[in-house]
């Protein structure tokens, strides 16, 4: 076996011997300049390679992308000096191809050196606009662990970069560290990251159950946003003409209106419905709003939905049954409140003990859908709503029925990892123990050896398992 070549240029000279060219000729065929070929393998000193010529010549090879790279890295790097400018662009490209191994080395070497930090940020910077958010990453999490100045504004970015990566994420445990390490650095961020990291916020906490926190977060949103919405109008006046577009992932008056609705919101779960009937009529007509685009008019209008059926919500919540029938035709013509409506119907059905059989009913078959939802809310929507229609038909003694939905919740609330929401299963399971069939007492027993597997592992890997 022959011996692996440790420099660039002897692996580049064995393979041109290999092919028969001879410098001008090979020159000819990667497209380089013959003099700067030779002053790169043949110059004293040599001359540095850039990572666009290294490419040229491992496709004039007719060798796979990056053949060459564990190589390059000492490219990188002369003289007790890091190479900005080849050091940046083959980072980018080794996390674009997946060259880990080629990114840890250069990280581990570059970060003796001053300022690395500003090469590793502009190279997370550059991967993140380019649409590579996942390859970004790891730059981003250098940052995080390495950034001396705790009120750096590189720092802030760094962290909401990646709690904002963490979106999708189900598990409320992830979900709480995740708040937790980004919030705060939350005010340090540049005004129109801020919108998007507290509208983020409010809805992690929303999905936590955190109502208190969801409060501060939207009183936050709400006075950046119309803070931000004067400034605007004030720079148009002036201007005579519309001031630069703010680089927020949505329109201004998105923000605006979500620092109603989740006031609003967590004030409906705290109990203080009339305080909530307010904030839902601040976001209920939107149409005042002089900055808008067709995004934003149509953000108005889903603002109009959402304080229809809010205040849909809110009737059922203090027990105004009159108001059921026009609530479930408002969900008949709007499928996408559905999931949501029907979780209000039921928590007011078994709160007040009227019937929900007239919902259960029409959209039964839509019940049957929910399952395709993968989003955290939603996810949290369709355990609680299982949970509902569980207690709803065991207190109308349809047992089998009731238990199913017991186990559908119980999977749920497992999938969610909520401490709270397992206990409320198992016990709710556990006291019609006796009406179970022994397929749902089988399946029941499943899930509690999973579930102790589960605890085994986050053991085994230090963590603890659910929220007290």
């Amino acid at each position: 076996m022959e011996a692996k070549l440790t420099t660039l240029r002897s692996e580049i000279e064995k393979n041109l011997s290999r092919s028969g060219h001879n410098l001008a000729s090979f020159a000819k065929v990667s497209g380089l300049n013959r003099g700067s070929l030779s002053a790169i393998l043949h110059g004293n000193p040599h001359k540095p390679l850039s990572l666009g010529q290294l490419d040229s010549i491992t496709k004039a090879f007719a060798f796979p992308e990056g053949w060459l790279y564990p190589l390059y890295v000492d490219e990188c790097f002369s003289e007790e000096r890091v190479s900005r400018r080849r050091v940046e662009p083959f980072l980018i490209r080794c996390a674009e191809i997946g060259k880990q191994q080629c990114i840890d080395e250069i990280l581990s070497r570059t970060l003796e050196y001053s300022k690395s930090l500003d090469i590793i940020f502009s190279v997370a910077e550059k991967l993140f606009r380019n649409g590579k958010v996942q390859e970004s990453l790891i730059f981003y999490k250098i940052i995080a662990a390495n950034e001396p100045d705790n009120y750096s504004e590189r720092l802030a970015i760094s962290q909401y970069r990646i709690f904002n990566s963490l979106q999708a994420v189900v598990d409320a445990e992830d979900n709480l560290r995740a708040v937790i390490t980004f919030e705060p650095f939350r005010g340090r961020l540049p005004e129109a990251m801020q919108l998007d990291g507290l509208l983020k916020l409010g809805k992690v906490c929303f999905l936590l159950n955190m109502w208190k926190d969801v409060e501060k977060y939207a009183d936050e949103l709400r006075a950046l946003a119309n803070g931000v919405y004067r400034e605007e109008l004030q720079l148009r006046k002036k201007n005579g003409r519309r001031s630069e577009e703010l680089q927020t992932e949505r329109p201004l008056v998105v923000y605006y209106g979500h620092g109603y609705l989740l006031k609003a919101s967590a004030l409906t779960k705290l109990g203080r419905y009339e305080e909530a009937k307010k904030y839902t009529a601040g976001y209920s007509d939107l149409s005042w709003f002089e900055i808008l685009d067709e995004v934003g008019r149509q953000a108005v209008e889903t603002f109009r939905l959402y304080a229809i059926a809010n205040s849909y919500t809110l009737e059922m919540l203090v027990g105004n049954i009159k108001a059921l029938p026009a609530y479930i035709s408002f969900l008949a013509e709007h499928p996408g409140e559905i999931l949501p409506g029907m979780l209000i119907i039921m928590e007011s059905a078994n709160r007040y003990g009227f019937s929900a059989d007239a919902a259960l009913t029409r959209f039964s078959r839509e019940m049957l859908r929910f399952g395709q939802f993968q989003d955290p809310i939603n996810v949290d929507r369709l355990f609680r709503l299982n949970y509902e229609v569980a207690m709803y038909l065991i207190d109308r003694q349809e047992y089998a029925k009731g238990i199913e939905h017991t186990i559908q919740s119980l999977q749920l609330s497992m999938k969610l990892n909520t401490e709270r929401g397992i206990i409320k299963c198992v016990t709710l399971f556990e006291i019609n123990r006796v009406h179970a069939s022994d397929k749902q007492q089988q399946m029941y027993t499943d899930l509690m050896k999973e579930m102790r597997q589960n605890e085994k592992n986050v053991t085994n890997d230090d963590r603890s398992f659910g929220i007290v």
